[in-house]
């Protein structure tokens, strides 16, 4: 199984200054789950209501590839750079 990336690095670079921002994403995995507990009576009604006309199903399988591709970001390098500046998202 993936574990979901913990950190992302942020750096942004121009002429006269340089930026950097780390952002940890373990710590919005709880608050994340908050909401899918709150929200989660509403979301099994839906299912619950989809389920007939084949719907469901397929939200079910839409909710289980998110946390895929959520997992499947560590790793992820993002360098965009012109003339004058340069950013770089790394998520680890």
């Amino acid at each position: 199984m993936n574990r979901p990336p913990m950190l992302i690095h942020l750096r942004v670079r121009s002429e006269n200054r340089k930026f950097g921002l780390w952002l940890p994403l373990f710590l919005l995995i709880p608050l994340a789950l908050v909401v899918l507990i709150i929200l989660s009576p509403l979301i099994l009604i839906a299912i619950l209501v989809l389920w007939p006309s084949g719907w469901g199903k397929l939200a079910l399988h839409v909710m289980k590839a998110a946390w895929g591709l959520f997992c499947s970001m560590r790793d992820l390098q993002v360098d965009v750079q012109n003339r004058n500046e340069c950013v770089y998202i790394s998520v680890i």
